[in-house]
């Protein structure tokens, strides 16, 4: 079996392998498996990034996410796909915080931190 390139794969073969790997990351959070949890991360984030530097910004796509049923995959969309809409991909992370769905509600809690209020500067 041979293994694609990020940039050989169509827009829809991106987005099965976001889902894909933010289901990988919903099991390792449940299970307190670091290792995979980190590398489903690094894939994520390098098919956010191939996303984004595609004509037009592919990012647009991952909105159709945000009403996935699972938790990690509409977080996962809507950190990645904020630049692009902000405030919708806000109200999905503030409505996994209120459904009070763990573990992910806490992770919700710092993206929604993030979002709001960028990352931390040092004093």
């Amino acid at each position: 079996m041979t293994v694609k390139k990020r940039s050989e794969l169509s827009v829809d073969q991106i987005i099965r392998r976001f889902i894909d790997l933010s289901l990988t990351q919903h099991e390792a959070v449940l299970y307190l498996e670091t290792r995979p949890y980190n590398r489903a991360y690094l894939k994520i984030k390098g098919l956010a990034e191939e996303l984004e530097a595609r004509p037009g910004d592919q990012r647009h796509v991952l909105v159709d996410l945000f009403d996935h049923p699972n938790p990690q995959v509409r977080l996962n969309a809507a950190t990645y796909a904020h630049p692009l809409f902000p405030g919708p991909a806000i109200k999905v992370v503030q409505s996994i915080i209120d459904a009070k769905r763990h573990p992910q509600e806490a992770d919700a809690r710092t993206v929604l931190d993030y979002l709001i209020n960028g990352p931390l500067e040092p004093e």
